[in-house]
């Protein structure tokens, strides 16, 4: 019986680590408060968390429970320890254990995930299963890559998905895939990273098999591959993937690339033509970056024009080079670090911490009004947010899984041989990509899977943990059932998810409806949530201004005020909440007077918490303005057109204000 249930649980462990790899990548919903990353982040929650539970009720069975002895696991986990640390200390523990609400990857609760990937991956998965899941890996690239392709042309099969209509013309300006595609991923620069992962083990499966068909099934993918990532226009994601693709031919020799040139030839043809046809806007994008750097927010010959004939030019138009907004996130990021250098912020609290430090700079910048919850260098984000310690222990993970690598290489046969320097490769490239951006959910999830496949290609050794026999089936039941209670919280996360972007969608449409979606994610949420809360409050704000019957009024001001401050309480130092509370008693003082010192209250904490940002002032400026307090008012606006001086929202209020006198 218990090898039977064993059977089972492997073939439940194997179909959800396919999922991983082929899924995941693909995944986007338009019923979540985001539509790419947060989808993906609850199906890798839920599919991991089977994994894990299967995997100890198998051991259970077994008789023991298994931990490998591998250094890279041992590493993360004492990083995943450090973060633990970190978020006693966070800025906003919500943020930290749950991730940013429309990110979630980074968060406490998403290295969990890919802990329980790596754990599991290198108890279950032998050679056989690992090649194998290299190559999922590997067709699910392909088909996000041709799922992505067809935009370029004006023909976006999310489009077809989101909008009914096969066109491009979907999304805004700001995300034209016909300029930059970005298929199932969400973000061009997201596309690029996920590709930098797998274009070495398209590449390196190309040249593995013997059969013809295959050869070439492989080497064609590859070809395609690189198109979708030229059509990106990544110019992080082609140096992490020449990066990549030179570690790759260094560790698998010269002799080996010799048998295999003429494979190797015929996909370096594809290359360049691919690069010859499409990539245009990919050299216009590189030429923007080799003019002399000039300050945030100038305009030159460095700004073109969008493409309106056969020369190609860049489709940044009118906006500010992205390298010099990096470079300002950056210095944001480093004074960051400075203000507590040991354990940072807590895990991804950046969206909050970098304001604090906000050069003011950023505010001269087309994407001055930009949230950044990131800071666009995977290494600098974690030194802002899990400082030193938290950093060391992550480039300590990266350098053993180098190292355990470069181990395994030398003791292989050629196939192994050649699979584990396109490891080697994929993540020694895509940590050059994110060098310049971030991890998402996808490419983490990818990097996990094939840090554990490769891994997998040598024999385990293992600490067993016995369990003696009488206790097995207690044991086995016991984590069953312990599963269950467990599995409810990702779900119960993902339906108060899809009510909360119900909630926002039906704002202008349904009041009386919006509310009681709010009310509904708040209920089936498994832990308080600040950000639902606020917006509730927020919500209810709206509805007291709009009502006549004094009695509702009272009750949904009432209502109101309890839960901004309740939101308030729990999320002392969260930007994005307490914007919302200010808005929120910023419309209650219009209602009851009362309202109008936590109002100021509020306003004072923005510009607290964002002392460089001019849309605090302006919100200060509105509430001093409607508590009658217009010197005041008119100080906190002029200090905003000081930091902005091309700020319309507070020219147009100062001219309100001016007419008004």
């Amino acid at each position: 019986m218990a090898d039977k249930v064993s059977k089972i649980l492997d073939g439940i462990i194997w179909v959800c680590f396919l999922a991983l790899a082929v899924i995941t990548p693909l995944i986007f919903f338009s019923g979540n408060i985001e539509i790419f990353e947060v989808p993906k982040m609850h199906f890798v929650y839920l599919t991991s968390a089977i994994v894990l539970i299967s995997t100890l009720i198998k051991s259970a069975l077994q008789g023991k429970f298994l931990v490998p002895k591998s250094l890279p696991l041992f590493i993360f986990l004492i990083f995943l320890i450090v973060q633990i640390l970190s978020t006693f200390f966070s800025i906003d523990k919500f943020t930290s254990i749950f991730g940013y609400p429309s990110r979630l990857n980074g968060g406490l609760l998403s290295q969990l995930a890919y802990l329980a990937i790596l754990y599991t991956g290198l108890v279950n998965l032998n050679f056989e299963k690992a090649k194998k899941l290299l190559i999922a890996i590997v067709l699910s690239a392909l088909f996000a890559s041709l799922w992505g392709i067809p935009a370029h042309f004006g023909r976006d099969p999310s489009c077809l998905v989101l909008a009914d209509k096969l066109t491009s013309d979907c999304w805004t300006e700001e995300f034209n895939p016909k300029l930059r595609i970005f298929s199932t991923l969400g973000q061009p620069n997201w596309l690029a990273s996920y590709l930098v992962l797998t274009l070495p083990f398209a590449i390196s499966l190309s040249l593995i098999f013997e059969k013809r068909v295959l050869r070439n099934f492989f080497a064609a993918t590859s070809v395609i591959l690189f198109v979708a990532l030229v059509m990106t226009t990544s110019r992080a994601g082609i140096l992490g993937l020449f990066f990549g693709l030179a570690v790759l031919a260094i560790l698998a020799g010269r002799q080996l690339i010799k048998e295999k040139f003429k494979i190797i030839r015929i996909i370096m043809i594809g290359f360049l033509a691919a690069i010859l046809l499409f990539g245009s806007f990919l050299f216009a994008r590189i030429s923007e970056i080799l003019p002399r750097v000039q300050r945030p927010g100038s305009q030159d010959q460095n700004q073109t024009q969008q493409p309106n004939g056969p020369i190609a030019q860049s489709p940044n138009v009118g906006a500010t080079e992205s390298s010099e907004i990096r470079l300002i996130v950056w210095q944001g990021a480093i004074a960051t670090f400075k203000a507590r250098p040991i354990l940072g912020f807590g895990p991804e609290t950046f969206a909050y911490s970098y304001y604090l430090f906000r050069p003011a700079s950023h505010n001269q910048t087309t994407e001055w009004n930009f949230f950044y919850n990131k800071a666009h260098n995977e290494f600098l984000n974690y030194l802002a947010t899990v400082g030193a310690l938290g950093t060391f222990f992550y480039c300590a993970f990266l350098l053993s899984v180098i190292y355990v690598l470069f181990i395994l290489k030398g003791k292989e046969d050629s196939e192994k041989k050649l699979l584990t320097a396109a490891a080697a490769g994929s993540i020694l490239g895509y940590q050059t990509t994110i060098f310049f951006g971030f991890s998402t959910v996808a490419a983490q999830t990818t990097v996990f899977l094939a840090i554990a496949a490769i891994l997998s290609f040598k024999n385990q050794n293992y600490f067993e943990i016995q369990i003696k026999d009488r206790l097995r089936l207690r044991f086995a039941q016991g984590l069953f059932f312990l599963g269950l209670i467990v599995l409810s919280f990702p779900i119960r996360l993902y339906f108060a998810d899809l009510s909360w972007a119900k909630a926002k969608e039906l704002e202008s449409a349904n009041t009386a409806k919006s509310l009681a979606a709010y009310q509904t994610a708040k209920s089936l949420s498994p832990f308080y949530n600040p950000f639902i809360e606020s917006d509730f409050a927020y919500r209810q704000a709206v509805y007291a201004n709009v009502l006549e019957d004094k009695s509702a009024v009272d009750l949904y001001t009432k209502e109101a005020d309890k839960k901004a401050q309740k939101a308030e309480k729990s999320a002392k130092n969260n930007l994005i909440v307490k914007r919302r509370i200010a808005n929120t008693y910023l419309l209650l003082a219009k209602v009851d007077k009362n309202f109008e010192e936590k109002a100021q209250d509020a306003g004072q904490d923005l510009i607290r918490l964002a002392p460089n940002d001019p849309q605090s002032y302006l919100t200060f400026a509105k509430i001093l303005i409607g508590a009658g307090e217009k010197e005041k008012g008119l100080e906190s606006l002029n200090y905003a057109l000081f930091l902005k001086p091309d700020y319309l929202e507070a020219q147009g209020l100062l001219l309100q204000l001016t007419i008004d006198n």
